[in-house]
């Protein structure tokens, strides 16, 4: 690797006067319900989430890159309670961070990013979060906090019902698309924000759609994982190609993916490489909005959250991006917990990204609501390990009622993970098609054991596991039905910035 890039990566995320490695001081080792840490205490501390949209677990050397992507995030990893093996609950942005916001799953939240198949604005028709439900801003709220929270549009916008709870939800196009996706996050009113209310405890939510594709990162890092030896076609000069395609949204993204050979490996690989340049990419603006903590001097008393929504396919299954599958390289993401006063530990028991709404009620020591379906990560801090299963769900079509206007699932994708094995049933009118996978012989998810004799016990396990995640689902969906709504163009001009309304 070139000199100047490992110099650049080990000196971004070190604050003035601190080791180049570290984004902060190191936590003084504890429990956070030890008699050292009161309840009290507790109650003071903010409260930050960092929701870095479409990242990989295996981007990060957190989690086993060998290249210098991800140096602030690694340096807080250190100082923090990593999780191996956190799963999202759906393969796309809406449903999984309503997932995260609310602990509820997609089936019973409903709250979804647009249908499949949805090729114009017209019909981005989707479902606002039911008014009974309550999310982790709402609750943080009532506990005497100041909320505000900075995303980046898209799928994650106030009409789906993400501003519950938030007295400031900035959903300003600087923050997430300005111009012609130019750049992808603005920190700066994130950091006037952060400042202006540092004497008082908050909780604040940032989302920020790097690395989420077309894949063009800034200088330097446009060139830092590349193969100079590359010769293909797919655009790398972010300022030249916005301004050819002029922006125009939609020529943007066809634009584009005309230019990958899909079945040419070494396009596959050098989009895989811009995508590292833009993880690095997102980890400077990571770096930002901890200097801004420490500036404000709230860094020491902050639990910080930092995890994303969901991953990234480079053809492991025979696609790109993200489609709402839940494979691997869909679902398992990074999530790193810094809590004050708690010493470092990497965990390796199964957590969902659901599990963050109780895990974070309990540590600043507020009761969440009893309809939660996440479970408290706080057992696992201290070293306990428990068997644990991982659901995913991603509904990919509805059925709606004409009379009563009721919602029910037409076609979806699910998922159930334990230490060792993964069930993958995708349903469609009746119809069900099962995936089963031996994680311990074959960790990418590559040889379907559905149909093999020798793996009829596992399968029968991981059916009644989904059947009763089901049954309880489809019990607490009753309360939580949402309403319709039609998005406004503002919105759809925005999905289809990231090419999800063609």
């Amino acid at each position: 690797m070139r000199a100047w890039v490992l110099a650049l990566a080990c000196a971004a995320c070190a604050p003035e006067g601190s080791a180049p490695d570290s984004p902060g001081t190191p936590s003084t080792p504890g429990s956070p319900g030890s008699p050292g840490t009161k309840r009290a205490e507790r109650g003071r501390w903010n409260v930050v989430v960092i929701s870095i949209d479409t990242l990989r677990a295996d981007a990060l050397g957190a989690y086993g890159q060998e290249l210098p992507t991800s140096p602030c995030f690694d340096a807080l990893a250190r100082e923090s309670i990593l999780f191996e093996r956190a799963l999202s609950q759906a393969g796309v942005t809406a449903p999984s961070h309503m997932s995260l916001m609310t602990s509820l799953y997609p089936t019973v939240h409903r709250v979804a990013n647009v249908e499949a198949g949805a090729q114009s604005a017209e019909r981005a028709r989707r479902v606002r979060l039911s008014d009974h439900a309550r999310t982790l801003a709402d609750v943080l709220g009532a506990s005497g906090r100041r909320t505000a929270a900075f995303v980046g549009r898209g799928n994650v916008i106030g009409e789906l019902g993400f501003d519950r709870g938030f007295e400031l939800f900035d959903q300003d196009r600087a923050n997430g698309m300005n111009g012609n996706r130019e750049e992808l996050f603005d920190a700066t009113r994130v950091e006037r924000w952060i400042g202006e209310h540092a004497h008082e405890p908050f909780f604040l939510f940032v989302h920020t759609y790097i690395p989420h594709g077309p894949y063009l990162p800034p200088p330097p890092w446009d060139r830092a994982f590349v193969d100079p030896e590359y010769r293909g076609t797919i655009p790398s000069n972010r300022a030249a190609f916005y301004a050819g395609v002029g922006g125009d949204y939609a020529r943007e993204w066809r634009s584009y993916w005309s230019h990958v050979r899909r079945d040419d490996p070494a396009d596959v690989e050098h989009l895989r490489r811009l995508y590292w340049g833009e993880t690095r990419h997102a980890d400077d603006a990571l770096a930002r909005l901890l200097a801004a903590l420490r500036a404000a001097g709230v860094y020491e008393r902050t639990l910080l959250v930092v995890l994303s929504d969901h991953g990234e396919e480079f053809q492991e299954h025979g696609a790109f991006e993200h489609d709402g599958d839940l494979y691997e390289e869909h679902v398992r993401v990074p999530l790193v917990l810094r809590v004050p006063g708690h010493a470092a530990r990497r965990v390796a028991t199964p957590v969902g990204l659901i599990d963050v709404m109780p895990t974070v009620c309990e540590l600043v020591g507020v009761a969440g609501p009893k309809e939660m379906q996440g479970g408290s990560l706080v057992p696992l801090l201290d070293g306990g390990a428990e068997a644990r299963a991982t659901f995913g769900e991603t509904v990919l079509a509805w059925r709606v009622d004409p009379a009563s206007g009721s919602r029910s699932i037409l076609a979806s994708v699910q998922s159930v993970r334990t230490d060792s094995w993964t069930l993958i049933a995708r349903k469609s009118a009746g119809n069900t098609i099962e995936e089963l996978y031996d994680r311990r012989s074959d960790p990418g998810e590559q040889r379907d054991l559905a149909r093999a004799p020798e793996s009829a016990a596992a399968l029968g396990k991981l059916r009644a596991a989904l059947a009763a995640h089901d049954a309880r689902c489809a019990e607490l969906a009753r309360r939580f039905e949402g309403s319709e709504i039609e998005l406004s163009e503002q919105a759809n001009e925005d999905l289809r910035a990231l090419g999800y309304v063609k």
